[in-house]
């Protein structure tokens, strides 16, 4: 994956949180505005580890363009432009200032949704999924669903925010096959509650603004817990 399509997530080395997703030039805007440095550690999907910017001479090179001062001219481009319009915004107090707040709230509330709807799914099923039987629980879906959000909700409490695509993978899978099924039945309460967690779980990865990843968590949490107890009631 080339480096100007890639999403960032970065931490200090005394940090347990991690700040993210950004593009490569927001990385570079924080570098400029003295919030990352080159041992600034971003996480490496290729190597599923955390190294620090001075690692990479080619993400150095970018991130840290005043190296190359030296050079001579200044060129005018697409990403000077993009980094103007960032620290424009910075300025402002709307850019920077609350993301890491932010990144924060979502990887929590995302953690919440996903053991939340693992339980909800997997409590019901407890016996057939004690089984570890793969002939019993590959024709229960619900089970396979609460197993695949246990097992990502895990990832994030261990820090992997890398397996971010994952979580928006699962969130549009439970919407769509467990909503399919409500729908089917006519169960339009547990279709609204599936909807609103799946809603909340696949904005909390990716919404930079304070306001709107409190929102994103308070929606998909009220999702996640009301199909929960729905589930358990039944």
């Amino acid at each position: 994956m080339s480096l100007s399509t890639q999403e960032f997530y970065i931490r200090q080395a005394d940090e347990t949180e991690a700040r993210g997703p950004f593009t490569l030039e927001q990385l570079t805007s924080l570098a400029e505005n003295g919030k990352a440095d080159s041992d600034t550690l971003y996480y490496d999907a290729a190597a599923e580890a955390w190294l620090t910017i001075n690692t990479n001479p080619a993400l150095l090179e970018v991130v840290f363009p005043a190296r190359k001062s030296l050079r001579g001219k200044a060129r005018t481009s697409p990403l000077n432009i993009t980094r103007e319009k960032e620290r424009s915004l910075a300025a402002k107090g709307r850019a920077e200032e609350t993301r890491p707040r932010a990144a924060g709230i979502g990887l929590n509330a995302a953690m919440a949704i996903l053991f939340i709807s693992a339980a909800a799914y997997l409590l019901p099923l407890i016996n057939v999924v004690r089984t570890a039987n793969g002939r019993a629980i590959l024709p229960a879906p619900f089970a396979l669903l609460g197993l695949l959000n246990l097992g990502l909700g895990v990832c994030l409490a261990r820090g992997a925010v890398a397996v971010y695509p994952w979580v928006r993978f699962a969130a549009l899978l439970g919407l769509g096959f467990a909503g399919s099924l409500f729908a089917l039945e006519n169960q339009f309460y547990p279709l609204a509650l599936t909807a609103a967690a799946a809603i909340g779980l696949y904005i909390s990865t990716f919404v930079p603004h304070l306001a709107a990843v409190l929102a994103a968590a308070a929606l998909g949490l009220a999702g996640a817990c009301g199909l929960a107890y729905y589930l358990f009631t039944t």
